[in-house]
């Protein structure tokens, strides 16, 4: 419990934030003291996912604006990775080690509206899944992920990508976090698990009271597969945070929790949801939307206290 004492606000940190740094632009305040600083700051993650149901037709589509210290005058090229992570262990663990699929020199990119280059990548799913060296029909099932990674290359010879950059430059400014998981799905019903639920959490050890309080929410549909919910972590603690969006793909037969959603809450770094992986992941029937039960790992980085796996259930009215 004494957890609940160590819990802050985001918004506050970025208040404080704010009032150090009001007399520098965010770039000039988040790199001081840098070197060297580049990435690759997404505009658009057309394809979340690949359909298991439609391989062939199936692209990682993504595209990205560089930025470096020189107004993008030190780009010289990006190297595109991918690797594949088995996340259902019950049909034999089939994961592949990264490889690379592609190289974008500079003069693949073109002036954005900023003034900055940017380019579009698109991978086909049979060309990484050729690659890899997989059987789409014996290896890969639905809640599988394809983890992209791009790799940035400066003139001057500095490297940038997910394994070696800070959690400013990966998040909410720049929005460049180098690495893209893509998750293997069925195309699935807009219309399936929409309207309004119920939900029920269990307590969190993080707070000692119920992840989300008990409340009727209204689950609408992102995409075929992904809902999303309006939640408060934690809310009777009375913190003061507000509601949040909180997602959930629907994949195949599995309730997949997306990576690195916000929780509105922080000990320090952020509070973060991410997947509870492999078997702790939830099962649902295709042909009953009454009732859900969603998994899911709280904490993920231990900023307040250890990851743990955690679940809530939604029950139509």
């Amino acid at each position: 419990m004494k957890n609940i004492f160590k819990l802050f606000l985001l918004g506050l940190v970025v208040m404080n934030f704010s009032c150090q740094e009001d007399e520098k632009l965010p770039f000039e305040a988040i790199t001081d003291g840098i070197d060297t600083a580049g990435g690759l700051r997404t505009i658009e993650l057309k394809s979340p996912s690949f359909d298991l149901l439609d391989l062939e037709g199936s692209n990682f589509e993504l595209t990205v604006e560089e930025w470096d210290a020189e107004d993008g005058n030190l780009l010289d090229f990006v190297d595109v990775y991918v690797r594949f992570q088995d996340q259902t262990p019950g049909n034999g663990d089939s994961s592949k080690a990264e490889v690379q699929v592609t190289s974008i020199p500079a003069s693949g990119f073109n002036l954005g509206p900023v003034g900055l280059p940017r380019t579009s990548i698109t991978i086909p799913a049979a060309e990484v899944v050729g690659l890899l060296g997989l059987d789409a029909t014996a290896d890969i099932d639905g809640g599988d992920l394809f983890r992209f990674r791009l790799e940035l290359h400066l003139t001057d010879g500095a490297v940038f990508s997910s394994n070696n950059l800070e959690g400013n430059i990966t998040g909410v400014f720049f929005n460049s976090p180098f690495s893209y998981p893509i998750a293997v799905v069925c195309s699935g019903d807009e219309g399936f698990l929409v309207g309004d639920y119920n939900i029920v959490s269990e307590v969190s050890p993080v707070g000692g009271v119920p992840l989300f309080s008990e409340s009727t929410v209204t689950v609408t549909a992102v995409s075929d597969i992904r809902r999303e919910i309006q939640v408060t972590y934690l809310g009777e603690l009375g913190l003061g945070n507000g509601p949040v969006p909180f997602q959930f793909d629907l994949v195949c037969n599995t309730v997949v929790v997306p990576e690195n959603q916000a929780s509105g809450l922080t000990c320090g770094g952020g509070i973060v949801f991410g997947p509870a992986g492999g078997l702790d992941n939830a099962k649902f029937d295709v042909n009953d939307d009454s009732s859900i039960t969603v998994t899911l790992l709280e904490d993920v980085n231990g900023d307040c206290a250890s990851p743990g796996i955690i679940s809530f259930t939604l029950t139509k009215i």
